[in-house]
């Protein structure tokens, strides 16, 4: 079996989702497209630790990182940072806040992001923790930064977690279906718990609820949003 396009594969699959999304709100179009760029490129320099433990896909050049990690961070990105407004038709408009209190949030937000960041690759290179382990610490700091300023965006996080869980079983089926034991040959089995999902690693599943929690309400805590019921 030539498995050289199921990572691509799996990326399109979540594609079409995000197109879906894109196409269903044109009020979230920005959101979408800013937060895709965002975590875009963030999947070109995470991608690295992951295939160190985690798993070794092939890409379409050959090379260890590829233009499926790139699209993987704007399908990641878009769909959960818009999951949870489309699925309960919910839209934002900006709080009525202090201007102290927003430049006190603009300085977490920032420094929530960067911290998410220094903690994953401080906690994998300086502590040699695991990639998943050092990936669901950091994010989970991060997290509760947010929740413990913004409460009303728990609902927005929780929901927009498990949404791209999900979606995440698109990613692992699609590809599946079409070459068979992609998932048995690339991932590092011996590094996880070995607990499997209709063929899918528990791990995944889990760093997929967190980065949801993570990338759902981070745009509304960025921009002082609050969402409201679609009208």
């Amino acid at each position: 079996m030539d498995y050289t396009y199921s990572y691509l594969i799996a990326d399109l699959a979540l594609m079409l989702v995000w197109f879906a999304f894109f196409c269903i709100r044109a009020d979230l179009r920005r959101e979408m497209l800013i937060m895709s760029g965002l975590f875009g490129v963030a999947g070109l320099f995470v991608q690295p630790l992951y295939m160190t433990d985690w798993w070794q896909p092939l890409t379409i050049t050959g090379t260890a990182i590829g233009i499926e990690d790139f699209i993987f961070g704007v399908a990641i990105g878009g769909i959960s940072a818009v999951a949870y407004e489309v699925v309960y038709k919910k839209r934002f408009r900006r709080r009525k806040i202090a201007q102290t209190e927003s430049v006190i949030d603009t300085y977490v937000f920032v420094g929530s992001v960067l911290l998410c960041a220094a903690l994953f690759f401080g906690l994998f290179h300086f502590v040699e923790l695991s990639s998943f382990i050092s990936s669901i610490i950091s994010l989970s700091v991060s997290i509760l930064i947010m929740w413990s300023r913004r409460p009303d965006l728990i609902i927005n996080s929780l929901a927009s977690g498990i949404l791209l869980v999900f979606f995440g079983f698109l990613w692992f089926w699609v590809p599946e279906l079409i070459t068979p034991g992609w998932v048995e040959k690339y991932w590092l089995h011996e590094n996880l718990l070995g607990v499997m999902i209709m063929t899918a690693p528990l791990e995944d599943f889990i760093w997929g609820l967190f980065a949801g929690m993570f990338i759902g309400p981070l745009y509304e805590f960025w921009h002082e949003q609050k969402l409201y019921p679609l009208k």
